[in-house]
């Protein structure tokens, strides 16, 4: 069996290959975009068909985990990195017709505005995304059920809420909380900021959400969303203050400056993860 990883040098996908390899006895290849100091990394442009139709030809792989693209929420960025770049995927795959199963990666911002009765949130709700992002993100999964009707191909979406861990981007909230809790600890500040903690998300650490992973790309059905959360909402301002006691620090350190980061719309959001956990309570020779 060989595996394939986009987005290797990226947070989810450099968790996920390690989790791969320590998973299944097959040869895992990462495909990074920029040139990545991991063993079994190919470098390749996603967002260009011909490099994309060379590895998979190369490869010939049984599972991929499509993870990498963009949350930049500029139109042109997102659609190329997050829209096209899966399309060229699927299309080299259609090509080599080798029984290849595909994960594409989902975001709960293809859901967009909730209301408290939508909560907890399943795969049937009305995409209403309210970003570029989250735009791109629909999109996306919508070229799932195309390429299993179309062409038969075996593709599914993990729609992923929020992810926990170190490494996070810091261009989401966790990432951020990250960066400055590491310079008060090193003495470089002396204080963290931190926007408007009212909201509640789903929120799952990256190990478990990679068991998700693998469930859905193994046992999933040809076309579906699967959801990938803990099933629960945690207060922004709980996660915060979790993450100072871990470092030792408490919220006296904390300056709230909502008006400099704004609350995205979404005041509470949490996945219903019964359709997954169905997937992972098959036996593997189902």
């Amino acid at each position: 069996m060989n595996v394939l990883v986009t987005g290797a040098s990226g947070f989810v996908g450099s968790h996920l290959l390690e989790y791969l390899e320590s998973q299944l006895g097959a040869t895992c290849t990462g495909i990074s975009r920029t040139p990545s100091d991991q063993p079994n990394t190919v470098d390749s442009e996603l967002t260009d068909y011909r490099q994309v139709d060379d590895v998979i030809e190369s490869i010939q792989p049984s599972l991929i985990f499509h993870v990498a693209g963009s949350f930049s929420n500029d139109f042109e960025t997102d659609y190329s990195n997050n829209v096209l770049a899966a399309r060229n995927i699927l299309e080299a795959t259609v090509k080599y017709k080798n029984n290849t199963r595909i994960m594409l990666m989902g975001s709960a911002a293809e859901y967009g505005e909730v209301s408290a009765g939508d909560n907890p949130v399943t795969e049937q709700q009305k995409l209403n995304p309210i970003s570029v992002y989250g735009w791109s993100k629909a999109a996306q999964s919508l070229l799932a059920p195309l390429y299993a009707n179309k062409h038969g191909l075996a593709v599914m979406v993990a729609r992923t809420f929020n992810l926990l861990g170190e490494g996070m981007s810091d261009k989401l909230f966790t990432g951020r909380v990250e960066q400055q809790i590491r310079q008060v600890l090193a003495g470089n500040a002396e204080r963290i900021t931190v926007g408007n903690l009212d909201g509640k998300r789903d929120y799952i650490d990256i190990d478990s959400a990679c068991a998700m992973y693998l469930a859905i790309a193994t046992k999933g059905l040809p076309g579906e969303a699967y959801n990938v959360g803990s099933g629960a909402a945690i207060s922004m301002r709980q996660l915060l203050g979790t993450m100072l006691q871990t470092a030792g620090l408490d919220m006296s350190v904390v300056d709230e400056a909502p008006d400099n980061y704004p609350p995205k719309g979404v005041s509470k959001i949490y996945a219903d993860i019964s359709k997954v956990a169905g997937l992972m309570q098959q036996d593997p020779a189902d």
